[in-house]
């Protein structure tokens, strides 16, 4: 492929062929956004190539542009066997090159970017000059958790995050979808990203149907009058609400009610709906469902149905509103988020919570068929289509204008890591952390290079040599203290670590399986990124994943090496967090008096730790450090042996600023500290251990013992 000489709209097509490969034979509502982009690519100023991106590789694959097109108009047609739109993108998959990208061009998703199980190939493009742009359908999956199912919120909400940290341009199909998102970058995660809306189209297929090919199962469910309801059916949508409120209307014998159309696929939370329909015994009497109809089917009943209803409690924008519109139809829908949006004054409302009122609405309408067909006359004279044509213009003028934005744009990610926050990798961790409140900016971004994909509990090394970067605001040379939660896998092989940050090596040693912190010095860099580098050996990977694995992550953070209150507070928090592998066995243990210290000062445990002899006596310097850590606990115990106190708690704050996660040497600690008579912060360093190493019965008892001292 040559060299561009104009900047290029790489537009992503993932999802779409995973689409086609799925066996679907028409294209849905996102699948033709991304159909119409193609077909229409020509309203952008610039080449407009449909691309593949892979998760574990950072270059782009374009897809031969007359082989995808024949596959766009294939599903867009409607008229082929999943077997030919298979075969269609079996070829497209075939013919995929590797893209040639440059510096000022943009990679553009506008399909289901949670599709994607890893977003590292975005911070590629990102660091080599591309900009990156989103459309964001809808939040629901985050903002309307009792709809969708658990899972898809996890993946969702990850992916989101994930996006939002390299995204340069957000596009939005509705202004309720702008203004909501807006709400969630500002106050949850800090961000200020450019965000534009572009309603969607409500231009119908140019087709001239004959409906000759009408199934008879269509044909049945339209002999009688009908009003006709076009959505998934699953719980969001609210179907309930119409089959209460049509329990309700035929009870008026003076009332002609009409029967009710479902025309949808089953979706997720479908059981009570289900089980409602079998209540009400009126399927295939007054309730129709069919699914998997034509663009002629659908046009065919639309045609002839009454009027439509779209009762849905949360929409992103609300196409059946508009194809009702379309098609010179009255319809009668929920007045919940964008829906008011694509119908205006030409569409009445309900309240989708109210089923009183949704009776009354209908029942005025069935009582007066004038007032449907003035409705109608309205919707005839006053309606305006949205094109496709005017839908690719507007997007495309965006897309364009943000190519030509000469606005200095940093490379980095749009997050800014601040000092003293606790940042996780994993996705366990993160729906944790939701749930807490407050600013939800993840770590998971901040991998560059020699790292693996992401897993629920954080991220494996791929090579001994890992690397991370953290935007932050502080200043270029500040002196940081990096904590990392790391493990290893359970192997009889040993790994071993070493760390880097700008500052002098520090060599950790070997990694237990048991997540914990370590603690580091660092520098900050020129850019204001801390970059910390990773050297571990490999051991074989725990699930035969991977050959082998290096050093796994699940947590990072820093405060200024110098604030010692902020060290005090930030290793508080890192006493909070218990690697999740060991459960909650010591949650229900009794903490005594242990953390009562007075304000702003923490636990004793940690006043004594850091505030009190933090610095070693003697530094060895001229060893390896891994020998000095192992003199240093030498010489603590020796000192504590001997009642030299005040040189015992040198020795051992120094080492446990270091390994603050460390059993072994948090109890050590607290027989020092138990001996003395400091029987609270003895506790503090006990219980410690015991988080670590749950199973250890040695450490409870010590626990036990202390924390009788403690409340007596």
């Amino acid at each position: 492929m040559p060299q561009n000489t104009l900047p290029t709209v790489w537009l992503d097509i993932s999802d779409f062929l995973e689409y086609a490969r799925g066996g679907n034979i028409t294209v849905s509502g996102i699948q033709r956004v991304t159909a119409n982009l193609v077909t229409l690519r020509g309203q952008s100023k610039y080449n407009v190539t449909p691309v593949v991106a892979k998760d574990d590789d950072a270059v782009l694959y374009a897809a031969n542009i007359e082989l995808f097109q024949k596959l766009v108009d294939g599903l867009q047609s409607g008229r082929h066997d999943s077997k030919h739109i298979q075969k269609l993108e079996k070829k497209v998959r075939k013919n995929l090159a590797p893209a040639r990208t440059s510096a000022g061009d943009i990679f553009v998703i506008a399909g289901a970017f949670w599709a994607y199980q890893d977003f590292q190939f975005l911070k590629d493009l990102r660091e080599r000059g591309l900009k990156i742009g989103v459309l964001i359908h809808d939040l629901i999956p985050i903002r309307n958790l009792q709809y969708v199912a658990p899972a898809l919120t996890r993946s969702f909400e990850d992916a989101f995050l994930d996006v939002l940290s390299e995204v340069t341009l957000v596009l939005t199909i509705s202004n309720y979808v702008r203004d909501d998102l807006k709400d969630y970058m500002q106050g949850r995660l800090g961000l200020d990203i450019p965000v534009e809306t572009i309603t969607e189209p409500t231009e119908l297929p140019a087709v001239s149907y004959t409906y000759e090919n009408i199934r008879d199962e269509v044909k049945a469910a339209a002999k009688q009058d009908y009003v006709l309801f076009v959505s998934t059916i699953e719980v969001r949508k609210n179907h309930t609400l119409l089959m209460k409120a049509w329990e309700r209307l035929r009870l008026d014998r003076n009332l002609n009610v009409p029967n009710l159309v479902f025309v949808g696929k089953w979706g997720w939370g479908s059981e009570k709906i289900r089980e409602y329909l079998d209540k009400t015994g009126g399927v295939g009497k007054w309730i129709f469902l069919l699914s998997s109809l034509s663009d002629e089917e659908l046009s065919y009943l639309y045609r002839h149905c009454v009027m439509t209803s779209f009762p849905s409690l949360a929409e992103g924008w609300g196409l059946p509103v508009g194809e009702s519109l379309a098609h010179g139809k009255m319809c009668i829908a929920s007045n919940a988020t964008s829906i008011p949006e694509v119908g205006g004054d030409l569409v009445d409302y309900i309240d989708p919570y109210n089923v009183d009122r949704a009776c009354e609405t209908f029942r005025s309408f069935f009582r007066d068929h004038d007032r449907i067909r003035q409705r109608e006359k309205d919707i005839r004279e006053n309606f305006r289509v949205k094109t496709w044509d005017a839908y690719c213009k507007e997007f495309y003028k965006n897309i364009d204008q943000h190519i030509e934005d000469k606005n200095a744009l940093s490379r980095e990610g749009n997050y800014v890591y601040s000092p003293g926050e606790i940042y996780f990798y994993g996705s366990d961790d993160v729906s944790e952390q939701n749930e807490k409140g407050g600013l939800l900016v993840t770590a998971r971004m901040t991998r560059v290079s020699g790292w693996n994909r992401l897993e629920k509990w954080g991220c494996w090394a791929a090579n001994n040599r890992a690397v991370i970067d953290l935007p932050t605001s502080l200043p270029a040379g500040r002196k940081v203290r990096v904590f990392i939660r790391v493990k290893a896998p359970v192997s009889q092989e040993r790994m071993w670590l070493s760390c880097q940050a700008g500052g002098e090596d520090f060599a950790y040693g070997n990694v237990s399986p048991v997540a914990a912190f370590i603690n580091f010095d660092g520098v900050i860099g020129q850019d204001g990124n801390l970059r910390v580098v990773l050297n571990s050996t490999g051991v074989p990977a725990p699930d035969s994943s991977y050959p082998t694995v290096h050093v796994g992550i699940s947590a990072i953070g820093f405060v200024p090496a110098d604030d010692a209150a902020a060290c005090l507070g930030f290793l508080e928090k890192v006493l909070n967090e218990t690697p999740k592998t060991l459960g909650d066995a010591i949650g229900t243990m009794p903490r005594g008096q242990a953390s009562a210290t007075g304000p702003g000062m923490g636990s004793p445990f940690l006043s004594r730790l850091l505030l009190g002899k933090a610095e070693n006596p003697k530094p060895i310097l001229g060893t390896v450090e891994k020998m000095s850590d192992r003199l240093s606990l030498f010489r603590a115990r020796r000192s504590a042996r001997k009642q030299k106190w005040g040189e015992a708690e040198k020795y051992y704050a120094a080492m446990l600023r270091r390994y603050i996660n460390r059993p072994r040497i948090l109890v050590q600690y607290g027989h020092m500290l138990k001996e003395q008579g400091f029987y609270a912060p003895a506790a503090e360093a006990y219980r410690q251990a015991a988080k670590i190493d749950p199973s250890d019965k040695e450490i409870r008892k010590h626990l036990a013992a202390v924390e009788h001292m403690v409340n007596n």
